[in-house]
C-alpha cells in the first residue's frame, strides 16, 4: 500500500474555510458487471444511465480492464464535453473499482489500496475546485472508499466481509486527518445484523452514517416492506451472467461521515437526496421493468435493465456557501415543468427530493390538482382547464416551491 506523500497530510490538516459560494456535487456508485468482459456492446446502455444522472464522481465495481475504463471515460462519460477524467487503474487479484470525475469541479490528489479478500478495498482522494481557490485559500476534501465485498450468504462468506470491514475500520481509525469520508459499493450484505454492517456503522475516526432507514429494521432486509431499498437483481431471467432472482437484497450503499451528515466541513448530504436509479418501490422478486416502472424514462428503465444486474445508487452533495441552511436554492434548481406553457399534459420533473405534495392552483386559489407521489416526475393532465395562469406548487421535507405556469 502505497504511502500518501507528507506534504498531502501537511495540507490536509488545514482546517477548512468554507467561503465560497456554494455547490453541488452528484456521487454515484454501480456494479457494473463484469465490464467490459461480458458484453462490452453494453456500453450504450450505461451512457444512457450517465446521461441521466450525470453524475460528478462515479465509482464503479467489476470494472475488468484499463481498456474498459477508458471506454467508461470516452464513450459514456465525455459525450459532448471533455470534463471528465479517472484515477489511475490498479490491477488486483480480482475485478477491480475505479472512479471517474468531473474535471470542473473536483481535482484529484492521491489514491491507495488497502489490502483486503477476496478483493482491495481502495482509497481515493479529492478536492472541491473553490473558483476562488489560492495559494493561500482552503476547500473542502472527500475521501471515498470503493468496496467490492465477499459474495454469497454462507457463513464462511459473512465471515470474510466482516474481516475486511474490520480492515477498513481500523485503517479509518488511522485517518486523523480524514473528513467528508464516504465509504460505497456492493457490500453483498443482508442486513443489519451482520457483523459487517456492525462493523461499518460502528463509532470509527469517520463515524459512518447510514441514510436509509429500512421499514423494517430485521437484521434480513430481504423483506416485501423493505423493497423501496433493494437494489440487487434488476430481472428474472439471466442475462450476460448476472443474477436472476429479482430485486429482494439491498446490496448497493453509500455511507458517510458526520461531517457530510452535519456539514462541518464544508460538504453535506441533501436531504432526501440518495436514492436507487430506478427503484420505485412498485416490484419485489421482480425486474425492474415489470411492471411498468415510471421513475425514471423509459430508456433509462431499459437501460438499467440489460446493462447490469444491479441499481446505482447516489446522492447529492452541496459544497460551499452557508451549508445546511440554504436547501431552498437546491430545491427550486430540482423541481423543473414542462413543458411551459402547456397545452393537454404537463410534466413535473422532482428526482431527488422523495415524496412530494404536488398542488395546481388556479388564480382565484382553487386547487385544481392535488396529490401525493413517490415517483421522480408527475403527469398531470390539464386538457379540461381553462386557458390561463396557474400556480404549481410543489412541497417536500426540505420546502416549497411555487412555479409559474400557463394553460393554453
Amino acid at each position: 500500500m502505497r504511502i500518501i506523500r507528507t506534504i498531502l497530510f501537511v495540507i490536509m490538516t488545514v482546517q477548512v474555510n468554507v467561503s465560497f459560494s456554494q455547490d453541488t456535487i452528484k456521487v454515484m456508485w454501480y456494479n457494473i458487471l463484469n465490464y467490459p468482459d461480458i458484453n462490452s456492446a453494453r456500453i450504450n446502455y450505461l451512457q444512457t444511465i450517465l446521461q441521466h444522472v450525470k453524475p460528478d464522481i462515479f465509482v464503479v465495481c467489476e470494472i475488468t480492464s484499463v481498456s474498459g475504463a477508458s471506454t467508461i471515460l470516452n464513450s459514456a462519460l465525455n459525450v459532448g464535453t471533455t470534463s471528465y477524467a479517472m484515477v489511475n487503474y490498479t490491477d488486483g487479484p480480482d475485478d477491480e473499482n475505479m472512479l471517474f470525475y468531473n474535471t470542473e469541479k473536483l481535482g484529484f490528489i492521491d489514491q491507495n489500496e488497502i489490502p483486503a479478500s477476496p478483493r482491495q478495498l481502495n482509497e481515493y482522494i479529492l478536492y472541491y475546485k473553490n473558483p476562488n481557490l489560492t495559494a493561500a485559500s482552503d476547500t473542502a476534501y472527500l475521501y471515498l472508499y470503493a468496496c467490492h465485498l465477499k459474495a454469497s450468504s454462507d457463513s464462511q462468506s459473512a465471515a470474510e466481509r466482516a474481516a475486511a470491514t474490520a480492515t477498513l475500520r481500523s485503517y479509518l481509525s488511522t485517518r486523523t486527518n480524514a473528513e467528508n469520508t464516504i465509504v460505497g459499493g456492493d457490500m453483498n450484505i443482508y442486513g443489519s445484523g451482520e457483523a459487517a454492517y456492525i462493523n461499518l456503522t460502528s463509532e470509527t475516526q469517520a463515524n459512518l452514517y447510514d441514510p436509509v432507514t429500512m421499514p423494517v429494521p430485521t437484521p434480513d432486509w430481504n423483506d416485501y416492506a423493505n423493497r423501496m431499498y433493494h437494489t440487487q437483481s434488476t430481472r428474472t431471467v439471466q442475462i450476460d451472467g448476472g443474477s436472476d432472482g429479482g430485486l429482494d437484497d439491498r446490496f448497493d450503499m453509500m455511507l458517510f461521515s458526520d461531517d457530510i451528515r452535519y456539514g462541518t466541513n464544508g460538504i453535506q448530504l441533501i436531504t432526501n437526496s440518495y436514492k436507487a436509479v430506478g427503484q420505485d418501490g412498485n416490484r419485489y422478486n421482480g425486474a425492474i421493468n415489470s411492471p411498468s416502472n415510471t421513475s425514471v424514462p423509459a430508456n433509462v428503465v431499459n437501460a438499467l435493465y440489460y446493462m447490469s444486474d444491479h441499481l446505482p445508487v447516489y446522492m447529492d452533495l452541496k459544497v460551499g456557501g452557508e451549508v445546511g441552511i440554504e436547501d431552498q436554492t437546491w430545491l427550486e434548481d430540482h423541481v423543473m415543468v414542462y413543458p411551459n406553457p402547456i397545452e393537454d399534459v404537463m410534466y413535473v420533473d422532482t428526482e431527488g427530493l422523495g415524496e412530494v405534495e404536488v398542488e395546481l392552483v388556479d388564480m382565484s386559489g382553487r386547487v385544481m390538482v392535488s396529490l401525493s407521489s413517490f415517483e421522480s416526475w408527475s403527469r398531470i393532465d390539464v386538457s379540461s382547464f381553462a386557458e390561463g395562469s396557474y400556480l404549481l406548487r410543489v412541497t417536500s421535507e426540505i420546502g416549497t416551491v411555487n412555479k409559474h405556469v400557463v394553460i393554453r
